[in-house]
């Protein structure tokens, strides 16, 4: 899921270039280890795509160290990943979160200066 969702956010970054574009990444799901940090040491092939809460999103994201270039992902923006209850059901994997990620368009290039 993690590989799907970032290139979501790239393909909005994309999207919103313009000045009065923005546009949601928006993923609700019942899978708790999306949420939670890992409590694994070892490095695994999805490590730069983890999305637990509290995670910030950045640069250019690796799946297994760049063995499969397909998959690499650049953000062009910073995203601090906050993961929100959203519901509970009855039941084994009952409980539901969400986490929106607000892609904006990228700031312009400042212009130099006019000579006069």
């Amino acid at each position: 899921m993690r590989r799907h969702f970032l290139p979501d956010v790239a393909r909005l970054e994309r999207f919103c270039d313009r000045e009065d574009q923005n546009g949601p990444a928006l993923l609700i799901t019942n899978e708790a280890p999306l949420w939670r940090p890992r409590q694994r040491r070892a490095p695994t092939r999805d490590e730069e795509f983890r999305i637990h809460h509290g995670r910030e999103l950045s640069g250019t994201l690796l799946w297994a160290g760049g063995s499969f270039p397909d998959n690499t992902r650049v953000l062009r923006g910073t995203y601090m990943l906050a993961w929100r209850p959203y519901t509970r059901l009855e039941g084994p994997s009952s409980e539901f979160r969400c986490v929106a990620v607000f892609t904006t368009p990228n700031p312009a290039e400042p212009q130099p200066p006019h000579k006069a």
